[in-house]
């Protein structure tokens, strides 16, 4: 579920179902906590991208479906899902996030949790929150209005609108845009030019740079959608993804 590549000295962690569009599953979620670990103890730079073409979709439907009550299934993937932004947040290296295509719902926090951003030419953002009857989770409530500030935030998710990657760097959502074939090779390129900066500076800094107290906003996100997850609205929607993806 999580492969790891070594260029450079840069340990480049990937996010590996494509054929689920590394939409998340608790399995995946802790393995890649442990691997972001383990690559953090190089001292390097680590990056973190996804395989095939997404980056990734989100939470994974046909698994919430699979639970007679799949609320529970929100609140358990909710819990690991938050864990792994925590952990990408308190690294002592910095993280570069390659967005390698598509990307939604909770896998907007994973994109916008780590220190830089690159998204490949063909990559898009979307929430995709609201078609559901959900609520953001994994810091994305925060990381948009950071980043981009309230209005627009609402608006992508009053409309689930689909970004573009040339849309999300004109937004200020990300930080560069380059041609799909070389996205993992600017990655590498950035991360090894990075100058080196103590653990212990980089940690604080990310805090004093963190007015809304992330570790707050993840407990608000997490009580919110869990409820949310409660509802009948996101009932019928996974009902009606299921029969739509039967197999």
């Amino acid at each position: 579920m999580i492969a790891t590549e070594s260029r450079d000295g840069i340990t480049i962690v990937r996010l590996d179902r494509p054929a689920q569009r590394n939409a998340m599953i608790p399995a995946l979620v802790e393995a890649l906590i442990a691997r972001l670990v383990q690559a953090a103890a190089s001292g390097r730079p680590v990056i973190l991208t996804g395989s095939g073409q997404s980056f990734c979709a989100g939470a994974d439907l046909k698994w919430l479906a699979s639970f007679q009550d799949p609320s529970l299934g929100v609140a358990e993937l909710v819990a690991s899902h938050h864990l792994a932004i925590t952990t990408i947040v308190e690294m002592q290296v910095p993280v570069i996030a390659a967005v390698n295509g598509s990307v939604a719902g909770g896998g907007l926090g994973l994109a916008l949790a780590p220190d830089y951003c690159i998204a490949a030419e063909g990559a898009t953002f979307t929430t995709a929150y609201f078609r559901l009857g959900l609520t953001p989770d994994g810091g994305s409530s925060a990381f948009l209005e950071r980043t981009i500030g309230l209005s627009r935030t609402r608006e992508l998710l009053l409309t689930n609108r689909r970004l573009s990657a040339r849309e999300a760097y004109a937004w200020g959502l990300i930080n560069e845009v380059v041609e799909d074939a070389d996205l993992l090779d600017r990655a590498v390129s950035f991360a090894a030019n990075l100058s080196p900066v103590p653990g212990y500076a980089l940690l604080q800094t990310r805090r004093l740079l963190d007015a809304t107290y992330l570790r707050n906003q993840l407990q608000l996100e997490s009580v919110a959608i869990r409820t949310a997850a409660r509802g009948e609205f996101f009932k019928q929607a996974l009902e009606a993804f299921r029969a739509a993806h039967p197999n």
